[in-house]
């Protein structure tokens, strides 16, 4: 009994890795991405594509894309906690300043901070908020910082997360795929900031989630938005209807596949002349 009940814990797990390939053929079977956004949004692709339950990413050295900083803590901030805790080296490479002028040198100062408290290495490429540039000399940069940490993983928000430059960390790193930088072998973990995602890895932060909050809080200068420890905690919540347990409390939900599958996925989102951004300075392609 004890031998069949691990086969099919082993056939699960095979299964809810494996399951994003029908994500993937379904979304470019539609062949409008308003519906395959639609279709997400719903959540029926959990019935098939079922997240495996995992204590996070195996690799000992990870890469965080924060397209500004705070994502990199509201996002997948509890299982880079827990990867810290076991002995992993995390870089954190910020795309953006976050705001403009002065509030992003403070946001920037408070980034390094947060980083320091926890244990991670923090890379500012500067660019400003809403204007993430994708020339060749950009896309070299954010190339160059995520080969220098020499990663088993990479972090990034899906590419459908609501906020442009969300969702041009994504077109960035396809950008960078493209000129031959990146190994397409790499275990890319795209994260949830505001969006859901067709998550097949879970990662129960229960025990790490007044941690999360805290580091969030440590963005001081953010909370006359809205409390933004209590809105990355409520989506963790939401998360956790794919836990088992009344003691599992939070989650972080997770699109794990290789690198070069993402590209696939990106390229297709990002079809020249597409529009998947509000924003009138940011065009795809």
């Amino acid at each position: 009994m004890a031998l069949r009940g691990l086969r099919a814990r082993l056939r699960n797990w095979l299964l809810g890795r494996k399951a994003y390939k029908f994500f993937i053929r379904d979304w470019q079977a539609l062949g409008d991405l308003q519906r395959a956004a639609d279709a997400m949004a719903t959540l029926r692709f959990s019935r098939s594509l079922v997240p495996v339950n995992l204590p996070g990413p195996s690799g000992r050295r990870l890469a965080v894309v924060a397209p500004h900083p705070d994502d990199e803590i509201m996002g997948p901030g509890g299982t880079l906690i827990r990867a810290l805790d076991a002995g992993a080296a995390v870089r954190t490479i910020y795309l953006s300043r976050g705001r403009d002028g002065a509030a992003g040198d403070v946001l920037q100062a408070e980034a390094a901070s947060v980083a320091a408290r926890l244990g991670y290495e923090a890379v500012f490429l500067g660019h400003p908020l809403r204007g993430i540039a994708l020339d060749a000399a950009a896309v070299d940069a954010f190339a160059a910082a995520v080969v220098a940490g020499r990663p088993d993983a990479l972090f990034i928000p899906f590419l459908l997360d609501d906020h442009d430059d969300h969702r041009r960390a994504s077109e960035m790193l396809l950008a960078a795929c493209a000129r031959g930088r990146l190994d397409p072998a790499l275990e890319v973990w795209a994260y949830q900031v505001y969006t859901t995602l067709p998550g097949n890895v879970i990662v129960d932060i229960t025990d790490v989630a007044a941690r999360k909050a805290d580091a969030i809080r440590g963005f001081a200068s953010q909370a006359h938005i809205r409390d933004w420890a209590h809105w990355a905690l409520g989506l963790n919540a939401f998360n956790c209807r794919f836990l088992a347990g009344p003691g599992a409390r939070y989650a972080e939900a997770f699109f794990v596949l290789p690198l070069g599958e993402y590209a696939e996925l990106a390229r297709a989102y990002f079809a020249p002349g597409a529009r998947v951004y509000h924003e009138r300075n940011y065009s795809a392609g």
